[in-house]
């Protein structure tokens, strides 16, 4: 798993400050779950990341399926699937 020292963000995806300084700090998981919120073409430098995981809870898409997305979006930012996997819950809500 590479970490990295990153800004980071609070619950709602805000500039995190303390004392008011932006905070800094491992980013990893940060990033995952961004990359797992964004939609594609949310992000001009890479307009093709992006899970769609939000569109895709509205379908009837599989898990496999959405497991499928989460690797290849994870993979295009350079990460592994297998080192986030236990931090990732992809059932669907009923």
């Amino acid at each position: 798993m590479k970490m990295g020292t990153d800004i980071l963000l609070d619950e709602l995806d805000d500039l995190s400050i303390l004392g008011g300084d932006l905070v800094i700090g491992d980013g990893f998981t940060q990033e995952v779950g961004l990359i797992l919120r964004i939609n594609q073409g949310e992000v001009k430098s890479d307009p093709l990341i992006g899970a769609n995981l939000i569109r895709l809870i509205k379908t009837n898409v599989s898990a496999d399926e959405m497991q499928r997305q989460v690797k290849i979006h994870l993979t295009r930012d350079g990460k592994n699937y297998n080192d986030v996997k236990e931090l990732i819950n992809l059932k669907r809500r009923q």
